[in-house]
């Protein structure tokens, strides 16, 4: 395909800040709409290497004859105005051409005394609140987990008397045991409605109007009440300052042709999705490990891709307690996809487990008992490298050129050394408690302390007296028995 000069010159003046950008055809239909940290980034991906791509996006980009961006301030921007866009044009290219009734909505329930916001695939007249559908499943998931950060509904379906750990992990107010009364719960709810509604500017103006009025009238508490949520506003939406217009009339003064070679992750992720045959775009895939010796220090890791790149601020690492002092990875597994999976929150699209068939079962059981049938998981078997599927007698073997079982491989080997350093980090931590055990002077106060300051042995060993002697909870006697003892041969 040859790329015409406009688009040529549109593609070389593109900003380099976070955005949302709008492809349409040679009738002006937009046929695809899409976010970016790096709009230029982003988008010359589309232009580059075309027989690289899948055959739906070189479907996509040979139908392109213009495009336009949205220049936003900030990615949460970028995140809610990707939503109202795919929301308002219905891209063809954005969804699988089906009814509504597949894609999710979110439901405030609002005729509820304390209402919840969660998603929901049917619209019911229940009197609750619904907004979409939302075709971009993976946008709406992150922006409801930010609004959940910045404004803790309660989650619960049943009230109890007293509250649970969500209040005590700040991620819910306390309105079951009466932390928060009823008219400032429904101030909150107010506020998530108009963001969801893309009133954020109504809703600034009026949580200001409300503030001044309150401190006018010298009630400070309320005034306090109105700057929390006018702050929290903020964090979500700063400034929400978005300059439209056409990428020609843009940015016209920066002219820098780079020579960047971007991986071709969107298309491996695409590539997976086929050979697995799932339905939903491989937007976040969580994949899990174990690590341990011979059943000391056991831990595991969730590594975290999105759209094929690694999103390392998602990781997350676990201590296991369950199976501590013996070997039993199966149990291990168990474990960590129960603490991961059980408040449903921010569900990937597929679950990659390393492991065999005996892994992938052991994960399957969980995380089926917990009401996620749909859930794609899959095993990955290191040895000839295999997908185990549920359901499926034979494994799946791609062939060894593939981007699909590269991206498996890729997200398997990252989790595997997650696991591993955190599980060398606990055992070195372990090691040299225990040899600080054999030191005279040093009890468990000036071992923690001493661990704090220099975190190896190999730094300790290398500390002169005087510096031992300055690490708090030490003295002179006791930095001169501890440099003797790593001094004595």
């Amino acid at each position: 395909m040859e790329i015409s000069k406009q688009l040529q010159q549109n593609i070389a003046v593109l900003p380099e800040q976070p955005g949302v950008y709008l492809m349409r055809d040679a009738d002006g239909r937009v046929i695809y709409v899409g976010k970016a940290i790096n709009l230029k980034n982003r988008v010359r991906y589309y232009f580059r290497n075309l027989s690289a791509h899948s055959p739906k996006v070189r479907a996509m980009v040979e139908q392109i004859a213009d495009f336009e961006t949205i220049l936003c301030q900030s990615e949460a921007e970028a995140l809610i105005l990707e939503c109202n866009m795919i929301k308002k044009f219905r891209p063809r290219y954005n969804i699988s051409l089906k009814d509504d009734k597949s894609y999710p909505y979110i439901k405030v329930t609002v005729q509820e005394e304390f209402p919840r916001v969660f998603t929901s695939r049917t619209l019911l007249k229940d009197g609750a609140t619904y907004f979409g559908p939302y075709a971009d499943v993976g946008a709406m998931h992150s922006m409801l987990k930010l609004l959940k950060k910045l404004f803790p509904l309660r989650t619960c379906s049943k009230m109890g008397n007293r509250p649970c750990l969500n209040y005590h992990i700040k991620r819910c107010l306390g309105p079951c045991a009466g932390f928060i009364g009823k008219r400032d719960y429904k101030q909150m709810v107010e506020c998530v409605c108009m963001v969801l509604a893309g009133r954020t500017k109504d809703l600034e103006q009026d949580l200001q109007k409300k503030m001044e009025q309150a401190s006018e009238q010298l009630n400070y508490e309320d005034a306090i009440r109105f700057r929390d949520l006018l702050n929290s506003l903020a964090s979500l939406n700063e400034g929400h300052k978005a300059v439209t217009g056409r990428v020609k009339k843009l940015m016209k003064d920066r002219l820098k042709l780079e020579n960047l070679h971007l991986k071709d992750d969107l298309a491996a992720a695409e590539e997976l999705q086929l050979a697995l045959g799932l339905k939903e775009p491989l937007e976040r895939m969580d994949c899990f490990d174990i690590s341990h010796t011979q059943g000391s220090e056991t831990v595991a890791s969730m590594v975290v891709f999105r759209n094929g790149t690694a999103a390392k601020k998602d990781y997350r690492k676990y201590k296991i307690k369950s199976a501590e002092g013996k070997p039993d990875d199966f149990k291990s597994m168990q474990e960590v996809v129960y603490r991961r999976y059980h408040d449903y929150e921010d569900l990937p699209d597929l679950v990659v487990i390393d492991g065999g068939k005996g892994q992938l079962s052991s994960a399957l059981e969980i995380i089926r008992g917990l009401g996620l049938k749909e859930l794609p998981v899959v095993g990955l078997a290191e040895k000839n490298e295999e997908i185990f599927v549920e359901g499926k007698s034979e494994s799946i073997v791609l062939p060894r050129e593939s981007g699909a079982l590269h991206l498996i491989q890729r997200i398997r080997n990252e989790a595997h050394r997650f696991a591993i350093t955190f599980h060398r980090k606990l055992r070195a931590k372990r090691n040299l408690v225990s040899v600080l055990d054999h030191v005279d002077g040093i009890g468990p106060k000036r071992r923690t302390e001493l661990w704090k300051r220099y975190k190896t042995l190999e730094a300790m060993h290398a500390a002169s007296i005087d510096d031992l002697a300055s690490t708090t909870g030490m003295n002179r006697l006791a930095a001169e028995s501890l440099y003797g003892f790593f001094h004595k041969v």
